[in-house]
């Protein structure tokens, strides 16, 4: 099969996230060509992963980023924005129940990391629908690179579901000053961007919509699907290609006040540290007062 054709066959598939018969059959091929199609794209593709989803790392690199975050909503100091994603899969037999996730249907959590731009700077691809984000975010490498000092004193923002960090800053689930009530104006509307990225990504590719099914593949497997699609996205950013804003409802920003998926367990779990209390408060007092 002659390259672009392998290529432009991958993308109607992450575009439509249709069957590979549907695919089969439009192209005149069979089923396994397809299968194939799709193991050599991602195979290949995946070992540039770096050329395309990398957290910022040079001084000059970090200035920029904090700079471009900055222009969203004066927030300080912020080279990345952090939520997850819900992408459905029909779930191994052996393991059913850990894919089962709150909204009562089985996928794998994604956490993604993006910049002002809504370019995708780190993802993490590997756990089941049921695990809780506060879990996923202390047991990745964006973690263990943000507590061996890789951000330089700067943070990421992410909702109150995550663990308050010096390295990651929480909304104020019960604001009562002005002050406080302008650091959650000025995180959410900066928070807002991951949000349409996720939109503006499941709107473009098709395959990771809940809405048009599940993958039928295997949890490794719709892991690369939602890797490739990333780097797809930041491609487009980077290149500047128009990329339609999803409907209003298909955002999932959770309220900072309300949600569901934060329970006394997870509360537990993931109990914050008192440095990043203390970040936090130093930045309210410094710079929404």
């Amino acid at each position: 099969m002659p390259v672009h054709l392998k290529v432009t066959t991958v993308l109607a598939f992450l575009a439509t996230g249709s069957f590979q018969s549907v695919l089969a059959s439009s192209n005149g091929l069979t089923q396994p060509a397809i299968s194939n199609c799709l193991t050599q794209f991602f195979n290949a593709f995946l070992t540039h992963t770096r050329d395309y989803i990398s957290l910022p790392t040079t001084p000059q690199a970090l200035q920029d980023s904090m700079r471009q975050f900055y222009n969203v909503a004066q927030f300080l100091s912020v080279i990345g924005v952090v939520n997850c994603t819900h992408v459905a899969l029909r779930p191994p037999r052996a393991d059913e129940a850990s894919y089962r996730n709150r909204k009562v249907f089985h996928s794998m959590n994604m956490q993604v990391v993006c910049n002002a731009q809504g370019e995708i700077l780190d993802v993490c691809a590997r756990y089941p629908g049921s695990t809780h984000d506060a879990y996923i975010v202390q047991h990745c490498g964006l973690h263990r690179r943000a507590t061996q000092g890789h951000f330089n004193g700067a943070w990421c923002l992410g909702y109150r579901g995550y663990p308050q960090r010096v390295w990651l800053m929480t909304p104020i689930v019960h604001p009562h000053t002005a002050a406080e009530e302008e650091y959650n104006r000025c995180h959410r509307a900066t928070r807002s961007i991951i949000e349409r990225t996720f939109g503006q990504l499941k709107n473009c590719f098709r395959c990771l919509d809940h809405s048009g099914g599940q993958l039928l593949y295997r949890p490794e497997k719709v892991a690369q699907i939602f890797v490739a699609c990333c780097m797809l996205h930041s491609l487009a950013v980077r290149k500047h290609q128009p990329l339609p804003d999803p409907p209003q409802q298909q955002l999932q920003q959770p309220p900072d006040g309300d949600d569901d998926d934060f329970t006394p367990q997870h509360r537990a779990e993931h109990s914050a540290s008192q440095e990043g209390f203390n970040a936090r408060h130093r930045l309210i007092q410094t710079h929404f007062l």
